[in-house]
């Protein structure tokens, strides 16, 4: 059975309306992205006076594309978000900041709420349509190995947040979570602070391997809620080498978000 099979006619013209407004956002997000790639982003960063001022003002403009961007979809009626803890957000800098992932929208409305922060990035999208903003930007690329860990401890020692999904890739809805290692391994062998932010959406929607056509058939609600800091040194055993760290954080944060999305 199909999507619209039991509506009524107004339900049913509600949803075209946000298939087409959906394609009209999606235009938006990734021909904008290789737009801004070729002109403002190159000008941005040629105001800047070191690499590290040109990435900050890069990714404060991708900070305002993605609050017009997250506005447009609000006014066009395609989604709700309620953001919850902002407080916690001025505790950000210099942190990590760990989300689960269950949209393609996750990390779009992470780089809304933190104007100046890096993020790490899969390296096959420096092959995709938003390569221009990645290099733009000087996102931290997964795939470059312990430089990979060194520029994270560079970024983060500079104040910047880091953004990153312990899940890799987007989560399965009705499933339970599964987190790789990268992010723990990140917090362990950098020694800094993480803030927790559990991110949740119902109906589900923009999932993994799912048509950006193929939306739900009523408005997605997505809540975003920035927890309290937290400090890895307090729940893994101190004399625990770096490998050994690395797992018992990724438990205790795996076991963390599952108690969380139990009672979202």
């Amino acid at each position: 059975m199909g999507i619209t099979s039991g509506m009524n006619w107004r339900s049913k013209i509600d949803w075209l309306w946000r298939v087409l407004a959906t394609g009209h956002c999606f235009s938006f997000l990734f021909v904008g992205g290789f737009i801004l790639a070729i002109t403002a982003l190159p000008v941005t960063r040629l105001l800047g006076k070191s690499p590290e001022d040109k990435n900050a003002r890069a990714r404060r403009l991708i900070h305002h594309t993605f609050r017009f961007y997250l506005w447009q979809m609000q006014k066009l009626g395609l989604m709700t978000l309620t953001i919850r803890g902002r407080e916690n957000l001025q505790q950000a800098n210099g942190k990590l900041v760990i989300a689960n992932h269950p949209s393609l929208l996750d990390v779009v409305i992470l780089i809304s709420l933190l104007p100046d922060c890096d993020c790490v990035v899969k390296g096959s999208l420096r092959k995709s349509l938003v390569s221009g903003v990645i290099k733009a930007t000087g996102y931290t690329d997964n795939s470059e190995g312990e430089s990979m860990i060194q520029r994270c401890r560079s970024s983060m020692a500079a104040g910047f947040p880091l953004i990153v999904f312990p899940e890799g890739t987007r989560s399965t809805p009705g499933a339970d979570p599964v987190f790789q290692r990268g992010a723990a391994n990140i917090a362990i062998r950098c020694g800094v602070d993480v803030l927790p932010v559990l991110i949740t959406c119902h109906p589900p929607t923009l999932l993994k391997g799912d048509a950006w056509y193929k939306i739900p058939a009523h408005r997605p609600q997505f809540a975003v809620d920035v927890l309290s800091p937290m400090t890895p040194a307090t729940v893994v055993d101190p004399e625990a080498p770096p490998s050994l760290a690395t797992r018992q954080l990724n438990r205790h944060w795996l076991a963390f978000y599952k108690e969380k999305l139990l009672h979202a």
